[in-house]
């Protein structure tokens, strides 16, 4: 139509551009089959690409990436829809979209071809249109979910990396609230190792110089549990253990005030410890335990293992628990052990623990070497002895030797 006047043609109201659907591509050298197909899936609202073999599909894939699924002739020429098929698989960008091959009834041996290079579906020929309708659908769904899937896979990935990265931060700090240098003095020595089962852990321990140098306090804990939980409360163990070791010198009021301490602050979990205390002048040790395994002493001149055991429950779980002080005299050549149950309840891969028979064999019979050694030596013997078992539990040993 012509403006009179103007002479320019006159604009048409533009009619208004329905929703777009799904993109899809249809392969076929039949032009009537070509021609309903691409009728049907029209009228349902998909946006769909036509073409006449297996390479102007392919040219038309390249030029289109939104298309989401190709529905294809095996019988074609040029390239035929297994052709197609096999392309679409070894191409990085198409390998992903949902193939279904149309096949006359009868061809089995194409439709297994096709299901052997990767094919979604078939659909037999003659078909009918509401099947067609409902399998085209259906892979459109399965690759949106599919898509949604790497899109999660993706988030978790990223969020597990962040995790990752927070327990390597946990991890350092935790490593920072331990000594990693030991108090020195003319009448003892000391050695220690910590091993956790994950990257946080929920073993503690630490030490202290008290009374100008002429005591030196210990401190052994297993806190309930692993991870970021367990690395806050090794945190709050530190804390309320500092806050109490200067102003107590009895072990049993340290553990009392830190059991108080803990259970204003946590809301679960428990923390095992054994405190003790060595006077250097008088050599005693003051001790007192909270549900820990018990201390273990090697004397020397007797060639004798005695256990110094726990004297009351674990901390921050009870209210009004006290910790009562015990003492015991200690002797030059006198060998102490405080250690975590990840010590002697880690097992092998048949199940056995590896038990405190062999650690006290192993203290008896390497009493020549330094404490630092000794330590070292218990952690390999255990490593040998579980492998190729791994660790369930963390592990922490200190040794206090007593010098002559």
């Amino acid at each position: 139509m012509v403006d009179a006047q103007k002479g320019s043609p006159l604009r048409e109201p533009s009619p208004e551009k329905p929703v777009e659907g799904p993109a899809v591509l249809v392969a076929d050298d039949d032009p009537d089959i070509l021609r309903i197909v691409k009728f049907f899936l029209t009228k349902q609202n998909f946006r769909v690409f036509a073409a006449e073999d297996g390479e102007q599909a392919l040219e038309i894939l390249h030029a289109n990436p939104e298309i989401e699924l190709i529905l294809s002739d095996v019988m074609m020429p040029r390239m035929s829809g297994l052709e197609l098929l096999e392309a679409v698989r070894k191409d990085p960008k198409l390998c992903q979209i949902p193939v279904l091959l149309i096949s006359a009834e009868g061809e089995t041996s194409k439709k297994v071809a096709g299901l052997t290079l990767g094919a979604d579906d078939f659909i037999s020929k003659p078909f009918n249109f509401d099947e067609l309708m409902a399998r085209v659908r259906n892979h459109l769904n399965l690759r949106r979910l599919q898509r949604e899937l790497v899109v999660a896979n993706e988030k978790l990935q990223e969020q597990n990396l962040r995790f990752l990265e927070d327990l390597e931060t946990a991890k350092t700090a935790q490593l920072a609230l331990m000594p990693d240098n030991f108090p020195e003095h003319d009448g003892y020595r000391l050695g220690a190792r910590y091993l956790p089962v994950d990257r946080v852990g929920g073993d503690f321990f630490d030490m202290v110089v008290l009374d100008d140098g002429k005591k030196v306090g210990v401190l052994i804990a297993d806190v309930c549990g692993h991870g970021v939980a367990a690395a806050f409360i090794t945190a709050m163990t530190k804390i309320t253990f500092r806050n109490a070791c200067y102003t107590n010198l009895l072990p049993g009021e340290v553990l009392s005030q830190m059991n108080r301490e803990l259970k204003s602050s946590l809301r679960m979990g428990f923390v095992t410890a054994f405190y003790g205390v060595l006077d250097c002048e008088k050599r005693s040790l003051a001790y007192a335990s909270g549900g820990h395994p018990p201390l273990l002493v090697f004397r020397e001149e007797k060639n004798e293992i005695i256990d110094l055991p726990a004297q009351a429950t674990f901390l921050g779980f009870f209210n009004g628990v006290e910790f009562p002080t015990s003492y015991f005299s200690v002797r030059g050549g006198d060998r102490i052990l405080f250690y975590t149950d990840g010590l002697f309840e880690s097992h092998n891969e048949p199940g056995e623990q590896y038990g405190m028979q062999r650690v006290t064999k192993l203290v008896e019979s390497n009493r020549d070497k330094g404490i630092q050694s000794l330590v070292d030596m218990l952690f390999d013997d255990l490593g040998r002895f579980i492998a190729p078992a791994t660790l369930d539990d963390d592990i922490t040993v200190v040794g206090l030797d007593i010098l002559p």
